[in-house]
């Protein structure tokens, strides 16, 4: 089987709200303004009911109740919100599925845990002086790192049952189990969900490459080569301080050398490992997988 072929076999791959493939459409031809992101948000009622309960959560500490979607997008900014809209959608995808083959509330965890950790490595990183919005992208990269696995265990329980049971009795990395098993592993198969939901091209490479952090670097894009390099660190980081449970437990150290290729050193590690333990504890609060 080749991922075109998967494509095709699938009755609907897991997805996201119409209103979230609208901001990243409007994102995407540089026609999304203020206005016009609270107009697409309250559209959809229970995203805007979730957007702002998330808005008034400890976690952001407003001091005052922010009663509308224009006033969260003058109090907490733009790319917050739009971001914040992006989560949300994503988030559901780990919560409608049937006959599920792993739990998706412990996957739901890690994306979360490797999107706030992705999310501080970014923040450490030179370039972010540069792309003030690169933390938040980074945090939505993380998030959507894994979503090719929900869409095999939807569309390939069989497969996907043989490719979990391999996992975990064996030192083999899942990604290459699937590569073996299905001739293309869950990086392809998310990089092509995220560009049917419209996701900017950079966040569809984060996917495709998050496992070889390499092939970004050879690139000319530095930008993506630091998004690539966060997930990938951010995944291990997740995994090492179990911020929920990844379907591959095979853990991997982190080196000397992922820390310089985000520009960052060793001595700066157990600060961002404390501020991501403090932030994921804040964070399970407001996005309860009951939200």
């Amino acid at each position: 089987m080749n991922l075109r072929d998967f494509l095709k076999k699938v009755k609907d791959l897991p997805t996201i709200s119409a209103v979230a493939n609208e901001i990243n459409a409007a994102d995407k031809n540089d026609a999304l303004t203020v206005k016009s992101l609270g107009m697409i948000i309250t559209r959809d009622p229970a995203l805007t009911a979730t957007v702002l309960k998330l808005s008034n959560s400890a976690y952001y500490g407003m001091a005052r109740q922010i009663t509308s979607i224009e006033r969260a997008v003058t109090v907490l900014g733009f790319d917050t919100i739009k971001h914040l809209a992006l989560a949300i959608s994503v988030f559901h995808v780990f919560k409608t599925q049937k006959g599920q083959l792993f739990d998706l509330k412990d996957l739901w965890y890690h994306s979360l845990g490797t999107g706030l950790a992705a999310k501080h490595l970014a923040l450490r990183s030179p370039i972010s002086a540069a792309d003030k919005t690169l933390p938040e992208q980074a945090f939505i990269c993380g998030i959507l790192h894994d979503i090719g696995k929900i869409a095999f265990a939807q569309n390939l329980p069989t497969e996907m049952a043989e490719i979990m049971k391999q996992t975990r009795s064996g030192t083999t990395a899942q990604y290459e189990i699937e590569k073996t098993i299905l001739g293309f592993n869950h990086q392809r198969a998310g990089q092509a969900m995220a560009e049917l939901w419209n996701f900017p091209e950079d966040y569809q490479t984060v996917i495709r490459l998050h496992h070889a952090p390499s092939a970004a670097a050879t690139g000319n894009n530095p930008k993506v080569a630091t998004l690539v390099m966060a997930v990938y660190l951010g995944n291990k980081i997740a995994k090492a301080l179990h911020l929920g449970e990844s379907t591959d437990q095979h853990m991997a150290k982190v080196t000397p050398e992922d820390l310089r290729n985000l520009g960052l050193n060793k001595l700066t590690l157990p600060e961002i490992i404390q501020q991501i333990r403090n932030e994921y504890a804040q964070c399970l609060a407001a996005w309860s997988y009951e939200l």
